[in-house]
């Protein structure tokens, strides 16, 4: 808390607006100075007001949305949980802050890291001695996070700290132990790398890729783990190594929520041994689940107690029972059905079959045999294909319909709907961490720095979604990147003036102090 304070120098009287602080370094209490008012008489009145001399302005670095981010990391109490888990002391602990801080802003490489950090307010707000901050530095701090050693092993604290900070924010909620999970790949630029093979990248490619498999939260979108997975790797494969990643940190009856590619009998069976319950949607290429999407017709799927309403808006019918899937005895089963997708599936699969029956361009002839895909079977003559009408008819039926399960047999069909499509979450999750975030592009070589950056942007989409909460708190229109542009003109400055260096933040409009003051982030920022 600031308060007055008089000082006599010489023969005159000066007031000055200080606070005290407990320094953590030293362990104990220091005191500083916020402002200076001027010369003051006897009975505090200010007779001569302090005027600036400006010779130079030395610097100014953009500082709103730094302010805002180091906010967040000061409410979860990120250095020190870092220090603790890590092992380190302060101003390691700090480095490791501005790693995380510097991927969720600038995304300067090692080489012009301390340069931006010393800039910076960060040395200020944290005490750190500036004269510590080197690349050396920097890369002690990506050592302590995930290292080899002698033996030729690894020691990942990295995940050990993700493991803490998802304790901390998931003590001030009571959320469900509903997670999603999903896998994202990343070209890699580097020569060579172990995690880096041939595998599947969207639009295809003939460079070596690399995965990064992301848990969150249902309600909060929170990250809980953050792993690096070999290219060549299915995604189903790395289900299991997850759950036993959850299992290890002490979850118990919590919900996974996974895409449809990773759902097969051998993940079912081992999340439930796990003591996990799982939500998913089944191929419609699996036999058994189509049987169950063509099961009923739609005048017995279309009643209005069975209508249900998209966050969207959109409206489906559901229809949830019980019966044998995926090796399993019983498992409670619902069958979706979107009217408006089936008439796009009905035109679309039509106005194909219409081009075939028209077309005799041999070109557009071999797109529509792609197009059909399953549907156009080898035949003698001319096209070397006709369609298969009896399989088209069937298609139909599954126009518009999925099959959703839950290995849980108390939820309902509205329940594991809003469950399941509620994980377009971890797709906008993935988007920030790969859009404002910059995952790539990945040019670390060794696995341990590969390992230690991942909690790196586990941390740094921890803040980001932090504050995605902290502002929807008074302002559920606004998102983080709408606030960052609202606060990028927001700059510190510095000018010197003789041989002393003063700075102050440029004045923030009314609606950019009652967001920044929302989120803790006005105390960091000094006033002209």
């Amino acid at each position: 808390m600031a308060y007055l304070v008089t000082r006599r120098i010489g023969k005159y009287l000066y007031r000055y607006e200080v606070e005290s602080y407990r320094d953590p370094v030293k362990k104990q209490p220091r005191q500083r100075v916020l402002r200076f008012l001027g010369r003051v008489d006897e009975d505090g009145r200010v007779v001569v007001r302090p005027t600036v001399r400006v010779d130079s302005v030395s610097g100014s670095v953009p500082v709103g949305a730094l302010a805002l981010f180091y906010a967040v990391a000061r409410e979860l109490d990120m250095v020190s949980h870092i220090q603790e888990v890590l092992d380190v002391d302060h101003d390691a602990a700090v480095h490791v802050l501005c790693l995380v801080l510097n991927q969720i802003g600038p995304r300067r490489p090692l080489t012009d890291l301390p340069a931006w950090v010393t800039r910076s307010p960060i040395p200020k707000w944290e005490r750190l001695d500036v004269r510590r901050i080197n690349r050396e530095s920097f890369e002690r701090a990506m050592h302590r996070l995930c290292h080899t050693t002698p033996d030729g092993g690894l020691e990942d604290l990295g995940l050990e700290l993700q493991e803490e900070m998802t304790k901390v924010w998931r003590g001030t909620t009571r959320e469900p132990a509903q997670f999603y999970y999903d896998v994202t790949r990343q070209l890699y630029y580097g020569d060579s790398c172990s995690y880096a093979e041939p595998g599947y990248f969207p639009g295809g490619t003939s460079k070596n890729v690399m995965g990064f498999g992301l848990v969150t939260s249902r309600h909060r979108q929170h990250p809980i783990l953050c792993r690096a997975i070999r290219g060549s790797r299915s995604d189903t494969l790395t289900v299991q190594d997850i759950v036993n990643h959850l299992k290890a940190w002490g979850f118990k009856h919590l919900t996974l929520i996974l895409d449809r590619g990773m759902i097969s009998r051998e993940n079912v069976e081992f999340i439930v041994k796990s003591g996990f319950d799982l939500v998913g949607l089944v191929p419609e290429t699996h036999k058994e689940a189509w049987d169950y999407i063509t099961r009923w017709p739609d005048s017995k799927l279309e009643r209005p107690q069975h209508l249900v309403e998209r966050t969207s808006g959109a409206k489906v019918y559901t229809r949830a029972w019980s019966a044998p899937l995926l090796g399993r005895k019983s498992m409670r089963i619902a069958l979706v059905v979107d009217p408006m997708r089936a008439t796009q599936e009905h035109l679309e699969r039509d106005g194909l079959i219409r081009a075939l029956e028209k077309t005799t361009n041999p070109k557009r002839l071999h797109e529509l045999r792609e197009d059909l895909g399953a549907l156009a079977i080898p035949a003698p003559g001319r096209r070397g294909f006709t369609l298969d009408t009896a399989g088209a008819k069937e298609d139909r039926l599954g126009d518009g319909r999925f099959l959703m399960f839950s290995t849980d047999g108390t939820l309902g069909a509205e329940q594991m709907f809003q469950i399941y499509f509620q994980r377009d979450e971890i797709e906008k999750a993935f988007q920030t961490i790969k859009g404002e975030l910059s995952l790539g592009p990945i040019r670390y070589r060794r696995r341990d720095r590969i390992d230690g950056y991942t909690t790196v942007v586990y941390l740094a989409y921890l803040l980001w979604s932090r504050a995605q909460e902290r502002i929807k708190e008074k302002y559920p229109s606004l998102t983080v990147s709408k606030v960052l542009r609202l606060v990028e003109d927001i700059h510190l400055v510095r000018v010197q003036s003789g041989k002393q260096t003063s700075e102050w933040t440029t004045r923030r409009s009314i609606e950019q102090g009652k967001l920044l003051k929302h989120v803790g982030a006005s105390r960091f920022l000094c006033s002209g």
